[in-house]
């Protein structure tokens, strides 16, 4: 009990500014970048997706908890995306539903260049009469309080046959609310920039090396770094080991199964205060396309046998 009231004061406090965390943190950046950053390019399906869920401090009642999942649709350069994401954390949530597209422009041979455009629906939910008070009622946190505002993003990704950079801002504008009922919500939407990056090192049919990078700036928050180590084994055993500047050390391991799924899981180690009071931190992703990190990309060409048209796959980079 006096873990969960620890982190409502805290939260409290914090919304006066942030909104609770304003937006979810993930560890498994590297396998669902159509959240962050609208120009994505998955190279090798036409249709696919993901869904992830993330449970944070698991010691202390009432921590964040996170359901992400996006489907996208690709033809001839052109990516379309729906994306739905619920945060939760004490007696705040937020629900956001949103939609984006990329167009790709080929730089060469092995080089593609994408931008792409965001739109989003985003919803902010207080229950203020599920709080417990000990020395009277606040009438400031009385209530259940919704608020609700529409943002626009854009970003910039390039991949090649052994790297990638990407920049994103899946929140231009920052949304603010008027009026007395809405100060405990702050702005609604913070702008977020997301720059990412990764340089295979190590390609062979049996095993594949190749680091990650995401810097994150919010407003009123301190910049996040992360590095991680990827493998991929035999094109069927994922592992990862990364840092994260706010003294976290992140582990995943994930297998790739019927060829083109994914399952991967994370355990956020915190070695900081809060880490370490709050307990576990479990992340758990289900997708479909690993073009990302698979050892050569594929393209779907048409050629015409006996009078029909017939699909096949042809790997793009020999």
């Amino acid at each position: 009990m006096m873990k969960r009231n620890i982190l409502l004061l805290v939260v409290v406090l914090t919304s006066l500014r942030l909104s609770a965390q304003n937006r979810v943190n993930y560890s498994q950046y590297m396998h669902n970048h159509q959240i962050f950053n609208p120009a994505y390019i998955e190279e090798s399906k036409n249709l696919g997706g993901s869904i992830l869920y993330r449970d944070q401090w698991m010691a202390i009642e009432g921590a964040p908890s996170s359901f992400i999942g996006n489907a996208f649709y690709g033809f001839r350069g052109h990516t379309f995306n729906l994306q739905v994401l619920y945060d939760k954390i004490t007696v705040f949530k937020h629900l956001e539903l949103g939609g984006s597209y990329s167009y790709a422009i080929q730089l060469g041979r092995n080089t593609q260049m994408a931008f792409g455009l965001k739109a989003s629906y985003n919803q902010q939910t207080a229950e203020y009469d599920k709080l417990t008070f000990y020395d009277g009622v606040d009438p400031t946190l009385s209530g259940t309080i919704k608020k609700s505002d529409v943002n626009f993003g854009a970003g910039i990704f390039v991949r090649s046959k052994h790297w990638h950079v990407g920049a994103g801002a899946p929140y231009l504008f920052n949304n603010g609310n008027v009026g007395a009922e809405t100060k405990m919500f702050g702005e609604m939407t913070y702008q977020h920039f997301f720059l990412t990056g990764g340089y295979r090192f190590i390609q062979d049919p049996y095993f594949q090396f190749y680091p990650t990078s995401m810097i994150k700036w919010t407003k009123g928050a301190p910049m996040s770094i992360s590095l991680d180590m990827n493998f991929l084994i035999n094109n069927l055993i994922w592992a990862s080991a990364g840092y994260r500047i706010d003294n976290t050390i992140i582990l995943s391991a994930g297998i790739i199964f019927l060829k083109d799924f994914k399952l991967v899981y994370s355990y956020d180690l915190g070695l900081g205060k809060v880490n370490r009071f709050g307990g576990m931190t479990h992340e758990l992703s289900l997708g479909y396309g690993m073009s990302l990190y698979r050892n050569s990309f594929e393209k779907r060409k048409y050629i015409k046998r006996n009078g029909w048209r017939k699909k096949i796959r042809k790997s793009r980079w020999k």
